[in-house]
């Protein structure tokens, strides 16, 4: 008698435990069944997908950054013409301040294409990490935030084209830290600078979403 009983209760166990798997499993299909990324097509046959609570940046107010940055840089003698700052967007906290931040920058007068950054060594990669260092310190510095740790450069294939992805940590003007990463994609003239940032206090969250939207960058 006590054996069935006990194989009564095994089996009712059983019985919620495969209930609770099944809710569960639903759960999960009506959570994942609504997208909540778009798949922004940008200029020169680039995409990206970006969550839907981003906030693209008007053509308006990326002149006006670009050009504070410029303003910044040429005090400090640092030159800024030789890329266009295409596309940005943010993503704002429930305190409508900055957490996150996506933009795209071209380079038209590069002549380094898709062959050379497949045929980067070692030390083609070792030489790219300190110039990218460079030239990103002072202009961080120029517009008054500070780099705190510098995590280097490393080469990466993605969806089918070998970009270099740059990584460090950096204080803002107001002194919130943020995680940056700069994927680079050496394409010609067309080459461009993929820079996704969040801040550091929401990296629980943020940190996914930024490598799902690195993962998604496509060249067409």
């Amino acid at each position: 008698m006590k054996w069935q009983n006990m194989k009564n209760q095994t089996k009712v166990r059983l019985f919620f435990h495969l209930v609770s798997i099944a809710i569960f499993a639903s759960f999960s299909s009506l959570v994942f069944a609504y997208n909540n990324y778009i798949s922004v097509r940008l200029p020169k046959g680039v995409t990206v997908e970006l969550p839907k609570n981003w906030v693209v940046l008007s053509n308006n107010q990326r002149i006006t950054l670009d050009s504070w940055v410029q303003a910044k840089a040429e005090v400090r003698g640092i030159s800024n013409n030789s890329s266009e700052l295409a596309f940005a967007a943010n993503y704002y906290d429930e305190r409508n301040i900055t957490a996150g931040i996506f933009n795209i920058r071209y380079y038209p007068n590069l002549d380094i294409n898709q062959s050379d950054a497949k045929a980067a060594g070692a030390t083609d990669i070792k030489e790219l990490d300190t110039t990218i260092r460079q030239n990103i310190i002072p202009g961080i510095e120029a517009a008054g935030g500070r780099v705190l740790a510098w995590l280097g450069t490393t080469k990466l294939s993605i969806n089918g084209s070998t970009t270099f992805i740059t990584e460090y940590r950096r204080s803002s003007p107001h002194g919130d830290i943020f995680r940056a990463r700069l994927v680079r994609f050496f394409n010609g003239n067309k080459s461009f600078t993929i820079t996704i940032s969040y801040r550091e206090d929401q990296e629980f969250f943020l940190r996914p979403i930024c490598d799902k939207i690195i993962s998604s960058i496509k060249l067409l």
